[in-house]
């Protein structure tokens, strides 16, 4: 058995103007782009030391507030019927808000006490108003912001491109749920550090669209508290053709953004469109300058220019985030430290997309990463990115196992260890690359080509379903 080892702005998070000069957000925004784009060679056999769980992450560290479940294991292709559930009934006090009060809203939010749910119910609410009268500051921990009727595309928030932020976070417990975020000048959600760290923020089933820049922000504070332990699952993160006009300083957007965060997950999402003519955008999902102990898992990435990345550059924008236990001591500045990236389709077939100003870059990149795991993850696209997986700089050590992609892994520099990837994978092999379906057909070489990995650290496939003794290289396992 073989054994494997992957913009801030000063209106960030700023919950009243006290909160805004005391203890905002820090910038998370690196001067320039990292566009990467030069050679390199494959190095198949570089080793990598350093116990870790199975899933990437140190026992005493924060964990997601995970609640994945998986379905039927025949049932492929497809998420598991019951990946995505929607939210049970609320329970007491529940404040119900209509499209009627839109304007109240940011003083509904504002005075509700913790265990609070606002249901909003169907309709449009116009948050145009700005920051001081739109935006939606949660302060108070353990306050609920969901729909009604549980139907995302049902209630609609829209910023119109004029208020920054829809829904600023800087407390614990924070859940905001099946709806719709739209057209937001900045973030549609941003979320940081209060008065001291926070954790267990819960963003589920919510539908993003258009974001001026990145669609989901999390940052630290500027009194240096972090927002650690959140989830982002079930959600659709967008940018269409109208939206990415909006797009302003060389396509500086994205979808999750992540500085300095410990212990997220990223989950069962979908995201797709974030590229621009010109200027390379961020990734689909994006954790660096600190980050650690991150899992991305069950996400489709269709048709962005970079797919999920750890770190960024060989210093990131120049801020790193001090751990107690340094666990990794003596290495230098660290992108992002421990972590999984698992089950994951990522594709690439738009004609514009390609002739954009930087193309499909990379799927997945590994900056400065140190104790990553990738695993089991399909990378297709219809025409050559630059690299379908990349790992680069001194700092990086890594573990590629039984990826599967349509090109190149490319070595940019520092250690990986690899084992059951299959490079060239044929574009025929796969169910649907235009709409992101990248369960494998019969016939392909990826079929029953895997290495074996331990127990726990990649079980089952995108759909919920369970590898067996013979594993399917990528994130789909066929079955018999």
């Amino acid at each position: 058995m073989q054994t494997l080892r992957q913009s801030g702005r000063a209106l960030c998070c700023a919950l009243s103007l006290a909160v805004l000069w005391a203890a905002g957000c820090s910038s998370g925004r690196i001067a320039t782009a990292d566009a990467g784009q030069d050679s390199g060679a494959l190095d198949a056999d570089a080793g990598l030391s350093g116990d870790r769980s199975a899933d990437g992450r140190d026992g005493d560290g924060p964990r997601a507030d995970g609640d994945a479940q998986v379905g039927d294991p025949g049932a492929d292709p497809g998420q598991p019927p019951d990946a995505c559930p929607p939210l049970g009934p609320p329970e007491p006090p529940i404040v119900t808000v209509s499209p009627g009060q839109a304007a109240e809203l940011r003083a509904i939010v504002s005075q509700a006490q913790a265990q609070t749910t606002i249901l909003l119910e169907d309709g449009l609410y116009p948050m145009d108003g700005g920051d001081t009268q739109s935006r939606l500051s949660f302060e108070v921990p353990d306050v609920t912001l969901r729909s009604a009727s549980g139907q995302p595309e049902a209630v609609v928030l829209d910023g119109g491109y004029v208020t920054g932020e829809l829904v600023s976070i800087a407390a614990s417990r924070i859940t905001i749920a099946e709806l719709t975020l739209q057209r937001a000048y900045y973030h549609p959600i941003h979320i940081c550090g209060g008065s001291g760290d926070i954790d267990s923020v819960r963003i589920y089933r919510v539908r993003v669209i258009d974001p001026a820049e990145q669609a989901i922000k999390i940052n630290p504070s500027y009194a240096d508290t972090y927002a650690d332990r959140g989830t982002v699952a079930c959600c659709t993160i967008e940018l269409t053709e109208a939206g990415r006009a909006q797009v302003r300083n060389s396509c500086y957007t994205g979808g999750v953004d992540a500085h300095q965060a410990w212990g997220w997950e990223v989950r069962s999402n979908t995201i797709s469109g974030f590229w621009c003519p010109q200027g390379l955008s961020e990734h689909g999902i994006h954790f660096w300058n600190g980050c650690r102990d991150t899992l991305v898992e069950r996400n489709t990435i269709v048709d962005c220019a970079r797919g999920i990345g750890f770190g960024l550059g060989e210093s990131g924008n120049g801020e790193m985030r001090a751990y107690p236990d340094d666990p990794y001591p003596g290495v230098g500045y660290i992108g992002h430290y421990d972590g999984v990236i698992r089950n994951n389709f990522i594709a690439a077939s738009s004609a514009d997309l390609f002739a954009s100003d930087y193309g499909f870059d990379a799927g997945i990149s590994l900056d400065q990463a140190r104790g990553s795991r990738v695993l089991h993850n399909t990378v297709a696209s219809s025409q050559p990115p630059f690299s379908s997986i990349e790992w680069r700089f001194d700092h990086t050590a890594v573990e590629l196992g039984n990826n599967l992609v349509t090109h190149m892994l490319r070595d940019r520099g520092g250690q990986a260890e690899l084992a059951g990837n299959v490079q060239d994978a044929a574009i025929g092999c796969f169910a649907d690359l235009a709409r992101g379906d990248l369960h494998l057909l019969a016939g392909c070489d990826a079929e029953d080509a895997g290495a074996r990995l331990e127990p726990g650290a990649c079980d089952e496939d995108i759909d919920g379903q369970l590898r067996d003794a013979r594993p399917d290289v990528g994130a789909d396992e066929r079955g018999d």
